[in-house]
């Protein structure tokens, strides 16, 4: 007659190592999950010419004193820069928080170098610092003009100051050492620099005159583009044209190697502060006082208007150009204003009602 066997008897180690099978096959489960979950709302259509007209609000994040959105070089990071306040830097997609800089310092202007190793900022005075984040080791520049606006060069090897002045200024990153004074004619106004997108070529935009546009390595104009009392300014990917923001509510774009006004639109708003074009080029966004946020084609043909605040700042494609990011609110300084994402719904929304929202 056989013999039954009695059942062994499950040890202690034996219930750990399956509890253990069964908490990490529901951690695998939980990760895959929130995984398909984030693909799914932060995976989304670029925006294009053919599906701008579906462009809506997807979130907002309230801001009080927002002035200015500043993008890393490869647009991994995004920097909200408040008047006088320190900088929030943020993931560049979901708009996560990543570090502040400049705590207890009041930061007016901001700039990331193009491998984030280094931020340049100034105060509302005639400084612009340059900071190294590993060693946190400063290189201050007495530019010696107020409100310096700054910017690296694509190479990151210089750093370019504007501000209230009727000179902007090259200078050496490693160093602190200035290289160029770029002499911008006789009126004084608020100089903005931008450079090319191959770093050959800076363009500085005056608030009160005209445009300027230099060689990088001599620090010599190469041109004049007339049209007066500028705002934003923006390279095309490219490098060919040169967007500009102007303060009577009109838009330029400007071919840099024969300085032809190539298109222009007018009166698009009370005065336009901002534009910026999408990653591949194809579009152009901007906004400003008392006007529409708009994106147009590379041509300057309106595409799509979105009824913004009274005051809208600041206007960026996000990285991958899937969305918008706008910043403003009430033009009255401590009024209500945010950060708000805008972009193309998922198609199941655009067919079933508000999912993907």
């Amino acid at each position: 007659m056989s013999q039954v066997s009695s059942p062994q008897p499950v040890t202690f180690l034996g219930r750990v190592a399956r509890l253990f099978r069964f908490r990490l096959a529901t951690l695998l489960v939980a990760i895959t999950v929130i995984a398909a979950w984030l693909a799914w709302k932060f995976n989304r259509e670029p925006i294009s010419a053919a599906n701008v007209s579906q462009l809506r609000k997807f979130s907002e994040i309230p801001c009080a004193e927002i002035y200015e959105l500043i993008y890393s070089e490869d647009r991994s990071r995004v920097a909200f820069v408040a008047w006088e306040k320190p900088v929030e830097v943020r993931e560049a997609i979901t708009l996560w928080p990543v570090r502040t800089i400049g705590a207890n310092r009041k930061l007016i202007d901001f700039a990331f170098s193009p491998d984030q190793r280094r931020v340049a900022f100034c105060e509302n005075g005639t400084r612009a610092e340059i900071l190294t984040l590993s060693s946190n080791q400063h290189v201050v520049l007495e530019t010696g003009d107020p409100q310096p606006d700054v910017v690296f060069s694509p190479d990151g090897k210089l750093l370019a100051t504007g501000g209230y002045t009727t000179e902007a200024k090259l200078w050496s990153v490693e160093s602190g050492k200035l290289v160029h004074k770029l002499d911008c004619g006789p009126n004084e106004g608020g100089l903005r620099p931008v450079f090319s997108p191959d770093g050959q070529t800076i363009a500085v935009g005056n608030r009160n005159s005209v445009t300027n546009v230099f060689d990088v390595a001599t620090g010599k104009r190469r041109l004049i583009l007339p049209k007066r009392m500028t705002q934003e300014l923006a390279f095309h990917p490219s490098g060919r044209v040169l967007a500009i923001a102007y303060v009577d509510g009109s838009i330029g774009l400007w071919e840099i190697a024969t300085r032809n006004l190539v298109a222009e639109q007018q009166k698009v708003a009370e005065e336009i502060y901002t534009l910026d074009w999408s990653p591949d080029g194809k579009l152009l966004a901007s906004a400003g006082l008392n006007g529409d946020i708009c994106v147009w084609d590379e041509h300057l043909e309106l595409l799509h208007s979105i009824s913004g605040p009274e005051w809208v700042i600041s206007v960026k494609f996000s990285p991958d150009g899937t969305r918008l990011i706008t910043a403003g609110g009430s033009q009255t300084a401590g009024g209500q204003r945010s950060v708000t994402v805008w972009g193309v719904p998922h198609a199941a929304s655009r067919f079933g009602g508000r999912l993907g929202r």
